[in-house]
């Protein structure tokens, strides 16, 4: 059985309703496309939870 990706309408849906988010290995390098995501959802409004067992801090 495979799993479908959401679409866009449903992901769009998500992310009206949705104020936190967990970003699973969120870099702290500012060159990587996780944090830049991560930083434009942040600056956007949203909260981000970083997880990411080796850094210290991100964001």
């Amino acid at each position: 059985m495979a799993i479908e990706n959401p679409s866009r309408e449903e992901i769009r849906e998500i992310l009206q309703k949705a104020k936190r988010i967990a970003v699973v290995g969120l870099s702290n390098n500012p060159e990587k496309t996780s944090y830049m995501v991560a930083k434009a959802m942040q600056d956007a409004g949203y909260e981000i939870i970083p997880v990411n067992p080796k850094a210290t801090e991100i964001l």
